[in-house]
């Protein structure tokens, strides 16, 4: 199914049926609205009690009798979880495949931020079972979900930029916690890989999980990496989740030095949630790209919190042992938080030398069930986050 991204304004079919009248039918009626402001909208909805009234102002037919009326319109499937289906089920009532477009997450970008606002708070719930309101919201996920659409501005860019943030740490606390930088491309084609040593990590400044961890550069695949890369820098990334300020990142390749350290035996992550410049929560992930991940939340006095997210990486038989640099890692979490109402700071601490890893300001995007929720009431009271009225 074609994304709507390939839908042209221009398109000759004067009407737009929406298959799915729900919230996200309602955010696709919005993005029609200001794409096509001059055709007709309408929706169709298996559900027998919606058909013959109406939503949005729009009538709602059963897809059978809208493929009838409306042979020739351009039908957008607006439903996140059955969109297959959906498509097979116009299909078979007659209409063309090349009519069928996928309305997608991605198009939230394109909302006004009201929109956005219940997008993410639908999201919300589809992920957690949990409705919120603006003037109701008490835990750290809940009021995740107002900052990353209502709070984002130019420093959490700044900041979530992978290459920007390095001048802030070393104005902050010196450059001998960065992972040394080899280069900065803008695009693949300009990296110089005979520049290159034979071990390095390639990686995207603008988002995550977009990087490549090269042990030997003989072994590379060239056409994949490219492939790849090309893909990572045409993402907005701040359209998946409403994830505001990663949109003003510039996309860029980074170069940085291979650390043995980092992929010999096991591995651990430190993320320290910051409040205002204090640590009140820390999560330690023990190999979390080796595929036998387990993870340990701490308060700031390194004392186990039980607590597990619903994303299947488990909690250990035992505790993880306190490691030798945890106050120096605390240290600088919090001078790096300065002045941040939350914020978590990533570092790693091969053989106890600690490096820099990033800031994260939307922490899981806040989609994620914290058990107990008294974890994430707790983390929640640390966040004096204002709500505008």
């Amino acid at each position: 199914m074609r994304h709507m991204s390939e839908l042209k304004s221009d398109n000759t079919s004067p009407v737009v049926v929406i298959m799915g009248a729900g919230n996200f039918g309602g955010w696709a009626h919005s993005y029609c609205v200001r794409k096509f402001p001059q055709k007709e909208i309408c929706f169709c909805d298996n559900d027998k009690e919606k058909q013959g009234t109406e939503f949005r102002n729009c009538m709602i037919y059963s897809p059978e009798r809208a493929s009838e009326l409306f042979p020739e319109a351009i039908y957008i499937v607006a439903n996140l979880r059955h969109a297959d289906e959906m498509r097979r089920q116009l299909v078979r009532s007659g209409l063309r495949e090349e009519q069928i477009f996928e309305f997608h997450r991605d198009n939230a970008s394109e909302f006004e931020i009201e929109d956005m606002w219940e997008f993410s708070r639908a999201e919300y719930y589809r992920k957690t079972g949990k409705w919120i309101h603006k003037d109701s919201l008490n835990t750290f996920t809940e009021k995740m979900q107002y900052a990353k659409v209502y709070l984002a501005d130019e420093r959490k860019s700044t900041l979530t930029d992978k290459y920007l943030v390095r001048q802030y740490v070393k104005e902050k606390i010196g450059d001998t916690y960065l992972v040394p930088l080899l280069g900065k491309y803008e695009s693949f084609e300009e990296i110089d890989f005979d520049k290159l040593p034979s071990s390095f990590v390639l990686k995207t400044n603008h988002g995550c999980d977009m990087n490549y961890i090269v042990r030997d550069k003989k072994q590379m695949d060239i056409g994949r990496m490219e492939q790849d890369f090309q893909d990572w820098l045409s993402r907005d990334y701040s359209k998946s989740c409403c994830e505001l300020h990663y949109r003003d990142i510039k996309p860029c390749i980074l170069a940085e030095q291979f650390i043995e350290a980092f992929a010999e035996g096991e591995t651990f992550d430190y993320k320290f949630f910051c409040f205002d410049g204090k640590v009140r929560m820390i999560m330690v992930v023990k190999n979390i790209h080796q595929g036998n991940a387990a993870r340990c939340f701490y308060d700031a006095g390194y004392h186990f919190i039980p607590c597990e997210l619903n994303d299947g990486v488990p909690m250990p038989d035992t505790p993880f042992e306190k490691p030798d640099c945890l106050a120096e890692m605390i240290r600088i979490a919090e001078i790096l938080s300065e002045g941040m109402d939350q914020v978590r700071v990533d570092l790693y601490a091969p053989d106890n030398k600690i490096y820099f890893g990033e800031l994260t300001f939307t922490s899981w995007s806040g989609y994620v069930n914290i058990q107990p929720e008294e974890v994430d009431q707790k983390l929640g009271s640390y966040w004096k986050m204002e709500v505008q009225k």
